[in-house]
C-alpha cells in the first residue's frame, strides 16, 4: 500500500530532517522501507534524544534545526559508513555548523515542481498509476490543499533551503487540460517570484509535445512570444503521443523551429518509465543522433536516464551487478564515451540523486562516478526534483558532504567529487546553458525582496516541514 508521506509522518508525529525511504513522485511505485533504512530511521531517533536533552528541547524541536539536518547525516554514517563529512559538534554548536558550510555559494536547481491551485485530489499520472492496477486507492486518495502548490512551493525552496534560483517546469502527460501544471502557471509562478524578489530569482520552461497536431508551429510561437518561456520541457513518453528524438517527421521540426524562436535549452524525462507500453520511449537510445544532428540545442537528459530505480533495487540490496552497471544511465555514459565530438548532451540529477542516496551510498557512487567519468564535472546538472522531495535542503547538504567509498575508487577507478566540480555541478553548469550572469547574481540577489523576506522568516524561527510530498509504500 502507498500512503502520502506527509500522513506517516503525522501519524509518528514528527519527520525527519532527511528521507529514510523511498519517496515517489507518483511516475514510479516506491519501495518498501529497507532494513537498512529502517535502522537509520531509528538511529536519528536515537541520537537526537542524546543532543535534545544536552540542549534542554524536545526531539521534535531538535529535528526542525542545523543540528537535525546533520543528524540525518550521522545516522547514515553509522548504519552504511563514512559516506559524508560530519561531525558531531555540528549537531550540537550551529556556530560549528556554519563554519563548515561553504560561504556565498550559487545554487540553481534545474528541476522543481508545484501543481496547479486548482487541484485537490489525484493528479493525471497518479490515475494512470492506479488503473496499472500498482496502487488504485491513489483513485480517490485527496491531495491535501497547499502542501503542492505555489505558496508551499516558495517557502520550501527559496526559505528552507540554500537554493539561489530555481527552473520551474512541469510534466506533458497526457492531453494539455490535464497537465499538473500548465505553461502559464508555470511562467506566472516565474514571473511572481521574480517581481517579488525584485531580481531574476527563476525561470520557466514551456512544455512541448510535438506530436500533439497544434503545437508546431502555433504552440511554439504562443509559448515563446506570449508567455516568454526560457526553454523546454518533454517527455517523449507522453501516453497521449509517444516519440523518439531521432524521429526526422516529428522530433527534428520541433528542433527546428525551437532554433528558429531562438530557444536553445531542450530538458527531457528520460529514464524513470511509465508502466506498460510506452517504457521503450523513455529509453535513452534516441539521444546521440539527435544530438548530432543539432549541434546547437543543448539537450538536458532528467534523470540521468535512469530506469527504474524502485524495480533495480531490492529491498535490503544494492541492485549493483559485478560490473556496477545502472540500468540506462549506464548505456548513455558509455554513448557519451563513444562519442566525445557531441559536446550538447547534459545528464541531471533530479530524483536519481535522491533515490539512491537514501538507498545506499554505493549506488550514489555508481551513479556519480560513472557520470564524473563520461560526462565530467562540466556536463553534470544540479536538479532535485522538489518539492516531492520537500525542501531540497536535505539532498544541498548531501551533495556537499558526500564522499565516494574507498572500495568504489579502488575497484572501479571513481574518483572524488572535488570543491570545484560541486561548484559547477551545483549551478555554474545551469547558469551558462541560461545565460545567466553569476557574479551579477551573487551581487544582486543578497539584497534583494526575496532575501529580506528570508531573513525575517529565519530571525523569527524557521519552521521547516520536515517532511515530503510524494508517496512512499508501507
Amino acid at each position: 500500500m502507498w500512503i502520502r508521506k506527509t500522513a506517516k509522518d503525522k501519524q509518528a508525529g514528527e519527520g525527519t530532517p532527511i528521507p529514510t525511504q523511498i519517496v515517489s513522485n507518483e511516475e514510479i511505485p516506491p519501495l518498501p522501507q529497507t532494513e537498512d533504512q529502517k535502522a537509520v530511521e531509528q538511529k536519528i531517533r536515537e541520537l537526537a534524544d542524546q543532543f535534545a536533552s544536552k540542549l534542554g528541547i524536545t526531539r521534535r524541536e531538535f529535528l526542525k534545526t542545523s543540528g537535525g539536518m546533520v543528524t540525518g547525516f550521522l545516522a547514515m554514517n553509522a548504519i552504511h559508513g563514512c559516506a559524508y563529512k560530519v561531525t558531531e559538534d555540528e549537531a550540537l554548536d550551529e556556530a560549528a555548523y556554519l563554519e563548515g558550510r561553504p560561504k556565498n555559494q550559487f545554487i540553481f536547481d534545474a528541476q522543481t515542481h508545484h501543481v496547479k491551485d486548482s487541484i485537490t485530489g489525484p493528479m493525471m499520472f497518479r490515475k494512470l498509476t492506479a488503473k496499472a492496477g500498482l496502487n488504485p486507492a491513489l483513485l480517490d486518495a485527496d491531495l491535501g490543499r497547499g502542501t503542492l502548490h505555489r505558496g508551499n512551493f516558495v517557502k520550501e525552496i527559496f526559505f528552507d533551503s540554500d537554493t539561489v534560483m530555481a527552473i520551474m517546469t512541469g510534466a506533458t502527460l497526457g492531453p494539455p487540460e490535464h497537465y499538473a501544471l500548465p505553461a502559464e502557471e508555470m511562467v506566472k509562478t516565474r514571473d511572481m517570484v521574480n517581481a517579488a524578489a525584485g531580481s531574476q530569482r527563476m525561470l520557466s520552461h514551456g512544455l512541448a509535445n510535438p506530436v500533439e497536431p497544434s503545437f508546431v508551429p502555433e504552440g511554439m510561437d504562443w509559448q515563446v512570444e506570449e508567455l516568454g518561456i526560457d526553454g523546454w520541457k518533454c517527455y517523449t513518453g507522453n501516453p497521449s503521443g509517444a516519440w523518439r528524438m531521432d524521429d526526422e517527421a516529428v522530433a527534428y521540426p520541433f528542433f527546428e523551429k525551437s532554433l528558429e524562436l531562438g530557444i536553445k535549452n531542450i530538458s527531457l524525462h528520460k529514464g524513470l518509465p511509465l508502466p506498460g507500453r510506452f517504457e521503450s520511449y523513455f529509453n535513452v537510445d534516441d539521444i546521440m543522433q539527435a544530438a548530432k544532428d543539432f549541434p546547437d540545442i543543448n539537450f538536458i537528459i532528467y534523470h540521468s536516464g535512469m530506469k527504474h530505480m524502485m524495480t533495480m533495487i531490492p529491498p535490503g540490496e544494492s541492485g549493483i551487478d559485478e560490473d556496477g552497471n545502472l540500468p540506462w544511465t549506464t548505456d548513455l555514459v558509455r554513448m557519451q564515451k563513444e562519442n566525445p565530438d557531441v559536446t550538447n548532451v547534459y545528464a541531471e540529477l533530479g530524483a536519481v540523486f535522491g533515490h539512491s542516496v537514501v538507498t545506499h551510498p554505493e549506488i550514489c557512487g555508481h551513479l556519480m562516478g560513472q557520470l564524473m567519468d563520461g560526462f565530467g564535472p562540466e556536463k553534470i546538472i544540479w536538479g532535485t526534483d522538489c518539492i516531492w522531495w520537500g525542501s531540497p535542503q536535505w539532498l544541498i547538504e548531501a551533495f556537499r558532504r558526500y564522499q565516494m567509498p574507498e572500495e568504489l575508487k579502488d575497484k572501479y577507478g571513481y574518483v572524488d567529487l572535488t570543491a570545484a566540480d560541486r561548484e559547477l555541478i551545483f549551478g555554474r553548469n545551469i547558469a551558462g546553458l541560461y545565460g545567466v550572469d553569476i557574479e551579477a547574481a551573487r551581487t544582486e540577489i543578497p539584497g534583494d525582496s526575496l532575501s529580506s523576506m528570508k531573513s525575517a522568516y529565519i530571525n523569527e524561527g524557521p519552521e521547516p516541514s520536515n517532511t515530503q510530498y510524494g508517496w512512499v509504500a508501507v
